[in-house]
């Protein structure tokens, strides 16, 4: 497994937080946060973080907390640079033990995207109803969704 750590975002953070999302951003697969107050508020959230390999930001991944026992996991990118190499898995079971005691976690990816969702699937979740234009970008979201 990749040897990662999450490093939750402040504010100070947001224009490295624009900045990823911006290289994964142009692909109908993945709806990148760059304008610069929504990127805010989602800091403020406060689970929003980078995911740091060897002193490097290489993705970031965010969920928020629906309720005690309900979380959505609202984004995981990878910068291109270092995709294809376990480090969205090593997240997601990062978020996963983070949120162990959480009965139920919900996301959503484009139906294009098989390789989040074979992961996704690996991790337990399962797929559940596609929902037209989720984001408002015209693409549609399948809803996955782990249950404990």
């Amino acid at each position: 497994m990749n040897d990662i750590e999450l490093k939750r975002l402040t504010e100070a953070d947001v224009e490295d937080y624009i900045s990823l999302e911006k290289s994964v951003d142009g692909t109908k697969i993945y709806s990148a946060m760059t304008d610069r107050k929504e990127a805010l508020e989602d800091i403020r959230k406060g689970n929003t973080y980078f995911i740091i390999e060897n002193g490097q930001i290489v993705g970031g991944v965010s969920y928020e907390l629906k309720a005690p026992d309900h979380a959505h996991i609202g984004g995981l990118a990878v910068h291109p640079d270092y995709q294809g190499r376990g480090i969205a898995r090593a997240a997601m079971l990062k978020v996963l033990d983070k949120l162990k005691d959480t009965l139920k976690i919900d996301l959503v990816t484009h139906p294009d995207n098989e390789c989040a969702i074979k992961l996704y699937e690996s991790l337990g979740f399962a797929r559940g109803e596609t929902i037209e234009n989720y984001f408002g970008d015209g693409e549609p979201r399948i809803v996955m969704t782990l249950q404990r």
